[in-house]
């Protein structure tokens, strides 16, 4: 007796001339929640500053120079950090790669 042998279904694919994939932005996400940690560092700081400042008798201009530098970066920075989460979350960073480079 001779036993038959099934041959398994086979498919054959097509591809396109372009394939889109949404993925998640890993490294602009990266980047994005360095920003964050940066104006949670810097923030407090300046805050720290002003007090400083402020509650000091002397009024130094050491102290009030200090708060107003870190204020200034910390708002550099919330903007860095508003304006990369409106491109992540907009869509406006594209990565394109062929399918040759794959290979």
């Amino acid at each position: 007796m001779a036993k038959n042998k099934k041959q398994g279904t086979k498919i054959a694919i097509t591809f396109p001339d372009k394939i889109q994939v949404d993925l998640v932005p890993a490294n602009d996400l990266k980047l994005y929640e360095r920003f964050q940690w940066l104006i949670v560092l810097l923030a407090p700081i300046s805050a720290s500053f002003f007090t400083a400042y402020f509650t000091d008798v002397n009024k130094t201009d050491s102290l009030l120079w200090s708060a107003i530098i870190f204020a200034i970066v910390s708002i550099i920075f919330i903007f860095f950090a508003f304006s990369h989460r409106k491109k992540i979350f907009n869509g406006k960073i594209l990565r394109e790669k062929s399918l040759d480079d794959f290979n």
